[in-house]
This record gives C-alpha cells, sequence and structure tokens, in this order.
C-alpha cells in the first residue's frame, strides 16, 4: 500500500510539472506572450535605464518549495526557471548564510540558503524566518543556469539581497561555479551605468547583469563582478504574501500592483515591474504590451511586413508599398516628429532626414517613447515605423 501511495504521489507531481510546463507553452504561443517576445528584442540596443522589464519580487519564496517549514507564506507560484520561461527578465534571491539540516547529519551545519527574512542583516545570526530546510542559493542560480544555456540571446538583471555575515567569499564562490562565464563584469563598486545595454552585455559574451545591495564588497573579486545599485534603472514592486497584506490593512494600505499600474509605470518613463504571484494567466503581462495591437502582427494575405502606428498607439503590420508619413525620433531624447510627406515605407531615412536637427526614422523601444510618438502625430492617424520582417517572415527588427 505504501508502495502505491508513492507511485501515485510520484505520477501526480509528474502531472502537475507537465500541466505547469504546458500552461507556459501555451502562454508563450499567445498574443500575450508573442508580443512581449518581440518587445524585449526590440530594446537591446537600448540602455536598461529606458527599458520596460516585467521581473519577480523574492523570485525564490515559491509555492513549489513549500514544505512543513519552508516558504510557507510564499510570493510565487511557479519555480525560479518557469518565472524566467514565463518573461520574467529581474529574478530576485536572498541570500543568507544560516543554519540548515539539509542531506545527513553529518552535512548540517551553516551555508547560504535562499531565505525570506527582511530582518536577518539586522538581527545578525539570527535571521528570523528563516527554515532549517529552506534550499540552497546554489539550488537557485542552478535554475538560472539552466534556463540561460538554453536561451543564450537573453540578458536578465540578477539581484542578490545579501544578507550573508560577511561570507563574501562563499557567495563569490556559488556564483562562479554556477554563473561562471555568464556575468557581465561591473568594472568595480559602481550603479549600472546610464549607458549600459543588452547588447553591450551580449557582445561580450555574457548574460548576467549582477546587483547585489549592501555597498562595496569587502571581496575585490566579487565587487568586481557585482553593481552596487540600480543607478538610475526604475524599479517597483509588492508584497503579496499574507504577512504583507495584513501589515498593509494595519498600516492603511495594501502593498499590491495592479494590471493598471504596469501600464501607467511603463507609459510614464518606469523601468522594472517586480510581481508577485506570477502566473501565465496573469492579466497584468497583457497589461504589459505597448506595441502591438491585439492580434498583430498577422501577415493579412501574406504580404504584410512593414510595422505602422495606428491613431490609438498601436501598431500594425501592413503592405511595404502603402502610403503614410513617417515616424522621426531625435536618439537620446524623447522627441519625436512626424514628416509632412508621404510615402512607401523605404523612403522613411529620406523623409526624416530633411527635417533637419538630427531626426532619423525610427521606432519606439519602450511605452513612453511609443506615447511621445503617438502624441506628436498631431491627428495624423497612421505612420510607418522603422520596423520590418522583410529579410524572414516572423522576425520582427529594425534594420
Amino acid at each position: 500500500m505504501q508502495k502505491m501511495t508513492a507511485i501515485a504521489g510520484l505520477l501526480g507531481l509528474m502531472i502537475g510539472s507537465a500541466a505547469v510546463a504546458d500552461s507556459i507553452s501555451d502562454y508563450n504561443n499567445s498574443w500575450v506572450g508573442k508580443a512581449n517576445a518581440m518587445q524585449r528584442k526590440l530594446d537591446i540596443a537600448s540602455p536598461l535605464k529606458d527599458n520596460n522589464i516585467i521581473g519577480t519580487h523574492n523570485s525564490y519564496n515559491s509555492a513549489v518549495y513549500r514544505d512543513a517549514d519552508s516558504y510557507l507564506d510564499p510570493q510565487q507560484k511557479f519555480s525560479i526557471y518557469d518565472q524566467l520561461r514565463l518573461g520574467a527578465r529581474f529574478i530576485e534571491l536572498d541570500a543568507h548564510w544560516t543554519a540548515h539540516t539539509n542531506g545527513w547529519p553529518w552535512q548540517w551545519g551553516n551555508d547560504l540558503l535562499l531565505c525570506h527574512s527582511g530582518i536577518g542583516a539586522s538581527m545578525g545570526s539570527w535571521h528570523l524566518g528563516c527554515s532549517l530546510t529552506d534550499r540552497f542559493v546554489r539550488d537557485g542560480m542552478q535554475e538560472v543556469r539552466n534556463w540561460l544555456d538554453q536561451n543564450s540571446n537573453e540578458v536578465i538583471i540578477l539581484y542578490i539581497e545579501d544578507h550573508t555575515d560577511g561570507h563574501q567569499s562563499e557567495l563569490l564562490k556559488v556564483l562562479n561555479d554556477k554563473l561562471g562565464g555568464k556575468i557581465y563584469s561591473s568594472g568595480g563598486c559602481k550603479a549600472i551605468p546610464d549607458t549600459l545595454t543588452k547588447q553591450q552585455v551580449r557582445q561580450a559574451g555574457k548574460q548576467v547583469v549582477l546587483w547585489k545591495d549592501g555597498g562595496c564588497s569587502s571581496n575585490g573579486s566579487l565587487a568586481s563582478l557585482a553593481y552596487t545599485s540600480l543607478g538610475n534603472v526604475d524599479r517597483i514592486w509588492e508584497d503579496g504574501t499574507m504577512i504583507g497584506y495584513i501589515n498593509g490593512l494595519l498600516n492603511g494600505g495594501v502593498d499590491r500592483i495592479t494590471a493598471a499600474d504596469v501600464t501607467t509605470a511603463f507609459k510614464t518613463g518606469g523601468n522594472i515591474v517586480n510581481l508577485d504571484q506570477f502566473t501565465n494567466t496573469d492579466g497584468r503581462l497583457a497589461a504589459a504590451v505597448w506595441s502591438w495591437d491585439v492580434g498583430e502582427p498577422n501577415n493579412y494575405n501574406g504580404n504584410q511586413d512593414c510595422a505602422v502606428q495606428w491613431g490609438n498607439g498601436r501598431w500594425d503590420d501592413t503592405e511595404c508599398s502603402n502610403s503614410y508619413a513617417y515616424a522621426c525620433h531625435q536618439p537620446g531624447t524623447n522627441n519625436w516628429a512626424i514628416t509632412g510627406q508621404t510615402g512607401t515605407w523605404s523612403g522613411g531615412a529620406a523623409a526624416c532626414a530633411l527635417l533637419g536637427n538630427g531626426y532619423v526614422f525610427d521606432v519606439p523601444t519602450n511605452s513612453l517613447d511609443n506615447e511621445k510618438l503617438k502624441a506628436a502625430k498631431n491627428g495624423v492617424s497612421t505612420v510607418w515605423l522603422k520596423h520590418n520582417d522583410i529579410a524572414t517572415e516572423g522576425n520582427w527588427i529594425i534594420p
């Protein structure tokens, strides 16, 4: 009977994992999933401080890892690996040097654990809220590594909340063991630069921008890897725990990010939105789409290879031979202008150059710029964007 129960439990776990995997695949094949993926490609050459990034808050504190005394008040429902699959590009791991009873008794002791305890640093070695069976930091980083290896063109921001009580060398060892060769070097004790782009990270052969709080590390090697702050990269987050909900009620408000908050944050120049309870059915993912209109691009009749912005600010794919005005941008600013002349898509560069003042034919790479372009049209309904999939159907590029 015990054997049958164990087999049934194993089958249930396998079925549950398959169901999660299928739901994520379904999301990634949906219009929302595809639109968000295309937006992540748009901003590869834009500074991180201008990117719109969906991430997760306390990514490790998930119901997937819950047991009798660990992660009892989870903020996430999916694993770290699956959060990345869903489009999270900011991952947070809280590293605590504290006691554990993982493994055999002779393996017990202190190690770096993924622990949800906001008072660990101030209470020294107490690390209140940590469990003896919390997961190792190295296990969370292995999930990140597995996903990065399967997605070699992607770049993420990895945030380490440092409660290591001075055990910086142990943290460095885990980073090197699990993410060695993937981390873009900070150059030592500085904030993320205003000019840093995902393209620069990839050109260096890296995939991870590492931010560790707690100031500059006393370990020189770790200091040369990790940025000490986000700099001018903006970030908002929420607390989706039950404790956070109760604290919110007691203090006059519950800390939650709504779909409207996501849209507003991106429209007004916000960069990172860290969500709790992040799932494939989360309506806030649809709210993060600011570019393509619903159901677009659809390559209607098989010959729609050039992008336009409609009057409502959303995008459509259409025939490149149509005639519209052009969207022109002053690089390095939020200034947009529309040409008086109209023409086919290929005439964009020449038409924008005639405006002078450094204007070039361009496409918005974030929600704020998309709003600025919409406002600059002054009643013009449809304008060409410098965005097409002429070379390969479905592969939209900024040529």
